[in-house]
């Protein structure tokens, strides 16, 4: 595996890039080994150049390691500035490349001519294309990818680490109130996850029950932070005592709070495959989820939770449905969540490379 990563001189210091410069050039993650080399790029300038120099480093890097891995298969899992080395390795080693699609950010629109043509141009080069959902199918089919080349394969959940666990016990662990509902969120604090739409609902679930309360865990990453803008919504509303910004929590502490809230809302103008969306089902908590990227598809079963239109107003109603409509079967939920783990979708993606290969 290579994962390049992006550098220029005093990285580190920048919020987006803090640890990258402690990354090692390499290391073995549960037995596969992994390089990580480095690729010089200019912050938010430039950006041609990031396929320019991501090639220079992967390329020869490829051939030092062809002599003693002969690969079969070039597996990408981003469009760019991936892409141009993938099609530059393809042609050197007659190799079949597998692109997958893990979200609209994937085709860079609007952000500059040079990426879009680049990305249409070599996304047409794959012998593969795997989208994380329909949608993200039809927007490849949209650019020229056959459609017979195309495959969906959406996410799926570590069942290992994420599963049914007593509610009352979940909630004294995390020394949560048993005697209040909770709603819980889970994401970076940006424009895209939603969570001034779910924040303007809560007063209306506050006229319904007042021991509402909302928990969102998540800070700032990499497509922005918006927590001034949603702290100014909790003053505006006077909801400082009813939502709480958790912050960042350990991944092995989220099966915890999955298992201890009432609902889990997903309220994402955007998605690819919702891990988050699949974590909570995992552990039987009940959702309300924006039809977004494959939620149609993980919400197919209505015994899951309840799916909504991309709006405010489609929030509000679908939270109001799941606290009024009937009592959630969080054995059954857990139970039917179990099925699509990580084993099922490598599954998937192995008949992928099987058919390639």
């Amino acid at each position: 595996m290579i994962n390049p990563i992006p550098w220029f001189p005093g990285c580190g210091r920048l919020e987006r890039y803090r640890n990258y410069d402690r990354i090692p050039s390499q290391e073995v993650i549960d037995g596969i080994e992994v390089f990580h080399p480095r690729f010089p790029v200019v912050p938010k300038y430039f950006k041609f150049f990031d396929a320019i120099s991501y090639r220079a480093v992967v390329l020869p890097l490829v051939q030092r390691l062809y002599s003693t891995y002969p690969f079969d298969l070039i597996d990408l899992h981003w469009t760019y500035p991936d892409l141009p080395a993938g099609v530059a390795l393809k042609e050197k080693y007659g190799k079949k490349m597998l692109v997958t699609l893990r979200g609209k950010e994937a085709f860079h629109i609007g952000e500059g001519r040079i990426r879009e043509r680049l990305i249409r141009k070599n996304l047409l080069r794959a012998d593969a294309v795997i989208s994380l959902s329909k949608e993200l199918q039809a927007m490849a089919v949209g650019v020229g990818v056959p459609e017979n080349r195309c495959r969906v394969i959406r996410n799926g959940v570590d069942t290992n680490t994420f599963y049914y666990m007593d509610q009352a016990e979940c909630r004294r662990k995390l020394g949560l109130n048993e005697k209040e509902k909770i709603l819980l969120s889970v994401g970076s604090l940006s424009m895209g996850k939603g969570f001034d739409r779910l924040i303007k609902s809560i007063p209306m679930l506050l006229e319904q029950d007042p021991k509402w309360k909302m928990y969102i865990v998540g800070s700032h990453g990499p497509a922005g932070d918006c927590r001034d803008m949603l702290d100014r919504l909790v003053e505006h509303y006077s909801l400082q005592q009813k939502i709480i910004f958790q912050g960042t929590v350990k991944n092995a502490e989220l099966p915890f709070w999955y298992n201890a809230v009432d609902i889990f809302c997903l309220a994402s103008r955007s998605e690819g495959s919702p891990n988050v969306l699949n974590e909570a089902l995992a552990c039987g908590c009940p959702a309300v989820a924006t039809n977004v990227g494959a939620v149609e598809e993980i919400l197919k079963d209505r015994k899951l939770g309840v799916l909504v239109g991309n709006s405010a107003d489609a929030i509000r109603d679908g939270l109001l449905v799941a606290l009024k409509s009937r009592q959630w079967d969080r054995h059954g939920i857990a139970a039917y969540q179990r099925k699509f783990d990580w084993h099922w979708c490598a599954d998937r993606v192995i008949a992928v490379y099987n058919l390639l290969c």
